[in-house]
């Protein structure tokens, strides 16, 4: 018979889940841990480029592509690393690099091994989509894609095609501003990115593949960033296969109707809005308020960041955008800094607030776990930080 002891430098009850054991138990109908720090697993990462062969890209010609940063629970092995880091520099291509250090676009450090092996407990994982903002990365906000798959998740991150950082920069350097129809290419085609990737994983994904096993399509969930929250919200109303969608810094319910299937006082799935009071990108009072005002009751909860803004929902205050705007010519100063200033709550105070509302409310859409939703409350976000702003259910 095997047996689970208690760790010697754990002061946290061992919990045994079919397999390896873990140092407490994940969130469940019985267990709702604390959201805001990092979860009971260890995390592996890996690249997978996705080829969509119903759908082609009007700029290369070719089936359009979803490069995928996959997060997903590891082995025991993993917990100690080595980590893997992401130097933004690497993704910049080689035309656009000239005047530019790999310290001026910053490195972004993780408790995520690459390539670790997945981990086989007898027991499969929700999935959760992660979309970027407009102008975004794959990688961008792994102060929450890491930790959501250590609480018992398989993350999949796409660079959406076409509105990446990198497709952000050209756009800038050759046309000095944001061009409206690559806006209205990225609004048509990123919600059936959202859409295909669900088809991908579960078609492409060999059976034979250890990390096929972890993925469990009947508990899925849809967060993203700005752009990527009007992607899940779409999404959400395109495909049953969406339970839940956690929407940080979104556009308003007028930009979202454009594309969504149905009316936003019909969205058919719990919402967690995210927003920031400081936000210049996207004003809360004109695009989450609006959103929220819009969205069902009984089914919504927004939490708004008094201090906030709109970058504050990512890990991109790493760049230093004076030297990208001196490098490239171009004025990115007033949209990449929006939320990275003195004024903003540091992300000490913030990235804690927010996962524990958006892994909160997670737990309790695609875990089971009743309990959790305390974590969806004032009292949670001031127990985090007091004064940070406001959490309420509509």
């Amino acid at each position: 018979m095997r047996r689970c002891l208690p760790l010697l430098v754990s002061v946290l009850p061992l919990a045994c889940i079919g397999g390896e054991p873990l140092p407490f138990s994940p969130a469940a109908p019985d267990a709702a841990p604390d959201p805001s720090t990092f979860g009971p697993y260890p995390v592996g990462v890996r690249t997978e480029t996705f080829i969509d062969p119903l759908r082609v890209d009007e700029a290369t010609g070719e089936p359009r592509k979803l490069v995928t940063e996959i997060w997903y629970p590891a082995v025991e092995a993993a917990r100690e690393g080595p980590f893997e880091s992401y130097q933004l520099y690497d993704r910049v291509p080689s035309d656009l690099r000239e005047g530019l250090t790999p310290e001026d676009l910053g490195t972004l450090t993780t408790q995520a091994v690459r390539d670790a092996a997945p981990r086989h407990d007898d027991v499969s994982f929700p999935v959760v989509i992660f979309s970027h903002g407009k102008g975004g990365l794959r990688e961008q906000s792994t102060y929450f894609t890491v930790a959501l798959a250590s609480h018992g998740y398989v993350v999949a991150s796409p660079d959406h095609q076409g509105d990446t950082t990198v497709d952000l920069l050209r756009e800038l350097v050759e046309g000095g501003d944001v061009q409206e129809d690559t806006v209205l290419e990225a609004m048509s085609h990123r919600p059936d990115d959202v859409v295909a990737l669900l088809d991908l994983l579960r078609d492409v994904l060999a059976e034979d593949d250890s990390l096929r096993p972890l993925l469990d399509f009947e508990r899925v969930g849809c967060a993203g960033h700005s752009f990527g929250a009007f992607t899940c919200l779409v999404a959400a109303t395109l495909d049953y296969r969406v339970d839940v969608v956690v929407a940080q810094t979104p556009p308003s319910q007028e930009v979202v109707q454009l594309q969504s299937s149905v009316v936003m006082e019909a969205m058919p799935r719990p919402v967690l809005v995210q927003s920031a009071g400081l936000d210049r990108t996207l004003p809360e009072d004109t695009n989450a308020e609006s959103l929220v005002e819009h969205l069902p009751a009984g089914q919504t909860w927004w939490l708004s960041m008094s201090d906030a803004g709109h970058f504050t929902y990512s890990d991109l205050c790493v760049l230093d955008v004076e030297a990208i705007d001196a490098a490239l010519e171009i004025d990115a100063s007033n949209t990449l800094t929006d939320g990275c200033g003195e004024e903003n709550v540091p992300t000490d105070a913030a990235f804690p607030a927010i996962r524990t509302s958006a892994i909160g409310m997670l737990n309790v859409q695609l875990r089971g776990s009743s309990e959790s939703a305390r974590y969806l409350s004032q009292q949670a976000l001031d127990d985090v930080a007091a004064e940070l702003g406001t959490i309420t259910a509509k």
